[in-house]
């Protein structure tokens, strides 16, 4: 059974989670990167990633690099960004590209607390013609020095903990998520699976987190974790 800590855990993540920033790569190929960026993504508080790979290859995450964030965020896989961009956008959404443009804006100037799809490009070609012509904005990230970018995974770890700043200052992080967003990762999450009860995250936990009891609480033994150790010991 999990421990009063890790239900505490749970709870604040649960209800702290950004469902209405959405994280779009468009044609990275490199797994290293796809794994840091979905680590950021979780330890941002942000649980979707839509992503159209480069590359086709029977594992497309790097548990060494994502430390297991891929089952706190929700990785979805198209052929083509652009439609599920559109989608967002009937829905609100505002698009956001990086992508160094004559109209292209400081990325700490935007107003993240709005619904947002934040899309960051391929290693060497950048974002696609046809997302930046229906982005909203074009962002970029001021250099300095000598070199013109940076790595894709350094540029959107910057990028989510400007929008996590900017969300957390406005009290983003410290509201009650509805039931359904509770329900909905509860069963992403499978926390059934390690004996969580849903009505046990409802309503948050409030209060400092409980002292360390030193035992242990279930996560070792899940099927979840077992799953990607046997899948790392297979591969290593």
């Amino acid at each position: 059974m999990p421990t009063e800590r890790r239900l505490y855990k749970l709870s604040q993540v649960i209800h702290q989670r950004q469902l209405d920033i959405v994280i779009g790569l468009d044609h990275i190929h490199d797994q290293h990167n796809l794994s840091a960026v979905i680590r950021t993504a979780d330890a941002a508080g942000f649980g979707r990633i839509i992503w159209t790979p480069d590359f086709k290859m029977t594992e497309k995450v790097n548990p060494e690099i994502s430390r297991g964030a891929e089952r706190w965020v929700d990785l979805n896989l198209y052929d083509d960004l652009k439609p599920e961009l559109l989608k967002l956008k009937s829905q609100g959404y505002k698009i956001a590209a990086t992508h160094m443009a004559r109209k292209a804006v400081d990325f700490r100037t935007i107003d993240w607390t709005k619904p947002w799809v934040v899309v960051f490009g391929n290693e060497h070609r950048g974002v696609s013609d046809d997302i930046v012509e229906i982005a909203d904005e074009n962002i970029f990230l001021p250099m300095l020095g000598f070199v013109q970018s940076l790595n894709i995974s350094v540029a959107a770890a910057v990028t989510l903990y400007e929008i996590q700043r900017q969300r957390q200052n406005a009290g983003m992080y410290n509201l009650n998520a509805s039931n359904e967003q509770v329900t909905e990762l509860f069963n992403k999450w499978n926390l059934a699976e390690d004996h969580v009860q849903l009505s046990s995250l409802l309503t948050r936990m409030s209060g400092p987190m409980p002292e360390n009891d030193y035992h242990q609480d279930g996560r070792e033994n899940s099927k979840f974790f077992l799953r990607m150790k046997e899948k790392f010991l297979k591969n290593s």
